[in-house]
């Protein structure tokens, strides 16, 4: 069985994981890795297996040999694809073999009952003023959009809330609500390119308890210092170049070109290319070595040293 969760990033997410608990499969999501997918979902001496296989960041070429993977597997295995977006391509292979489970974004008019019904998840009860405050803070922005503003940051703020003395009122409320932007490829570039190991360490090992998977970390460096590569490369005949074109040029919504600028900005052309070897060492040593965990920091702490 194949089931496939589009839609929302976040909600998505959600709802995968939580189909993995119903099945009684491991929280743990894995790389588009045909091998390993077939690997995990192959099952052994107690019965068929199950693989959580996360295509957040899947290339096209990637597409074709995972499918004929995919097409491989034994009918009686459980295999929850994570894929947002996905391409048509793999919107029409889903059509015929998969079971499809779409998660869109609340539009504006529906984001306060999300709000409301996402706080009583957390035991907190939420008046409909602060409700709607919240959820004019989003609008209908998708996790994917913007994260700074998408419904896992305010997922974030609603669980920081019930720390918060009761009752809670619109003041208080309006000088606590940040919606921080959740811990991403962003943030592990930045710690390393500013030089602070024990930030960037922290955030790979909330990312691990999170259940990221080591290579799909390195992955997601791998993606940020690439366009961060291509960034810079940008900057050197556009010095001033603002977040718009470099959208246009880089293929990302226009926060996330903001972001990887500031990061091109601040490394030399040299610490790019250096930095991109570091992580082409480390995803073969990932996926050659028994320890992915151990490649990721060893990655981690090559790059701080760049600075």
């Amino acid at each position: 069985m194949i089931q496939v969760f589009t839609g929302d990033s976040f909600l998505a997410r959600e709802a995968l994981l939580q189909e993995a608990r119903l099945q009684g499969l491991p929280p743990r999501l894995m790389p588009p890795e045909p091998a390993l997918v077939a690997q995990e979902a192959s099952g052994g001496l107690f019965g068929p297996g199950g693989a959580l296989v996360d295509l957040r960041d899947l290339l096209e070429a990637e597409w074709k040999p995972l499918k004929e993977g995919l097409e491989s597997i034994s009918p009686d295995a459980v295999v929850l694809l994570l894929d947002p977006r996905p391409t048509a391509a793999r919107s029409k292979w889903y059509a015929d073999k998969a079971q499809k489970r779409d998660y869109p974004t609340p539009g504006p008019r529906e984001m306060t009952s999300w709000v409301i019904n996402r706080a009583r998840h957390h035991n907190l009860k939420l008046p409909g003023a602060i409700a709607s405050y919240l959820a004019g803070l989003v609008g209908g922005k998708g996790s994917t959009e913007n994260p700074a503003m998408g419904l896992e940051a305010l997922d974030q703020e609603l669980k920081k809330l019930t720390l918060a003395p009761q009752p809670l009122t619109l003041e208080k409320v309006q000088a606590l609500a940040a919606l921080d932007t959740p811990i991403s490829g962003f943030d592990l570039v930045r710690s390393t390119t500013e030089g602070k190991p024990t930030q960037a360490f922290k955030y790979a090992r909330e990312l691990l308890e999170r259940g990221e998977d080591p290579l799909r970390i390195l992955g997601a460096l791998s993606w940020q210092y690439v366009r961060v590569a291509r960034a810079w490369a940008l900057l050197q005949d556009d010095p001033m170049m603002g977040e718009g074109m470099a959208a246009s040029a880089l293929g990302m919504h226009p926060y996330a070109a903001k972001q990887t600028l500031l990061l091109a900005k601040k490394m030399s052309g040299e610490a790019v290319q250096k930095a991109l070897e570091i992580l082409i060492e480390a995803d073969e040593s990932a996926k050659t070595g028994r320890d992915m965990r151990l490649a990721l920091e060893r990655a981690i702490v090559a790059l701080i040293a760049l600075r």
